[in-house]
């Protein structure tokens, strides 16, 4: 799978420092380009029950780690035929280049 989510996060970390890493990266994003806490863990329980979710980091349709995607606004659920994300807040802009999806 090709990594397109540009968060510079190594991919063979060890489990645990690539959980670390992506809530330093996630910490370090600008308050205006993230949702609020409530539609970040709408969006991370919706992942972590997608049958698509890899190892539990990793969107199997983008190559994203699901809890930096899940929390910038400007993102969306990669997921062929629609977003899952779409059941209100959280609807982003753009195309997923692996998906095809809007991002």
């Amino acid at each position: 799978m090709k990594k397109i989510c540009n968060c510079n996060i190594p991919a063979n970390l060890q489990k645990d420092m690539m959980t670390e890493s992506i809530a330093a990266y996630v910490a370090s994003l600008p308050a205006e380009s993230i949702v609020d806490d409530d539609e970040y863990e709408r969006r991370l329980a919706i992942c972590s029950r997608c049958d698509d979710l890899v190892g539990g980091l990793t969107c199997s349709h983008c190559g994203c780690f699901v809890l930096a995607r899940a929390r910038k606004k400007q993102m969306d659920c990669p997921m062929p035929g629609g977003s899952r994300w779409d059941r209100g807040l959280g609807q982003g802009s753009g195309t997923c280049p692996r998906a095809g999806t809007r991002t």
